[in-house]
């Protein structure tokens, strides 16, 4: 096995074990607008780890505001990962929930209630 078709096949078995976490995910209730967990989240539209950490850290110190509209904390995580600016706002809503909620995150925000 060349060194292409090694990594073609660890591309498909990456992809293979993304699907099934999905999959499984999904069979326990999860879904893009009510995620279960923020890192399926983040492995289901492809924000990395990195991407991940970062929200989680914003979401830290934005939460010595206490309470923030969506706008306003859509607009700081974009600064930090740009790609939260293309989500539709019901799955951002349920992105910044489950990272409220999976996190214990001291931030109200009027639109989830």
């Amino acid at each position: 096995m060349n060194i292409d078709e090694y990594m073609l096949l660890t591309l498909k078995n990456n992809m293979l074990l993304k699907d099934s976490v999905i999959d499984i995910a999904t069979i326990m209730g999860h879904t893009p607008t009510h995620p279960i967990s923020s890192h399926i989240f983040c492995l289901e539209f492809n924000f990395t780890q990195e991407d991940h950490d970062k929200i989680l850290l914003k979401l830290n110190l934005l939460s010595d505001k206490k309470t923030l509209n969506l706008a306003e904390i859509r607009s700081e995580l974009t600064k930090i990962v740009p790609e939260v600016s293309e989500l539709p706002e019901a799955i951002f809503k349920g992105m910044l929930s489950i990272f409220l909620k999976q996190f214990d995150i001291p931030l109200t925000v009027p639109e989830l209630n």
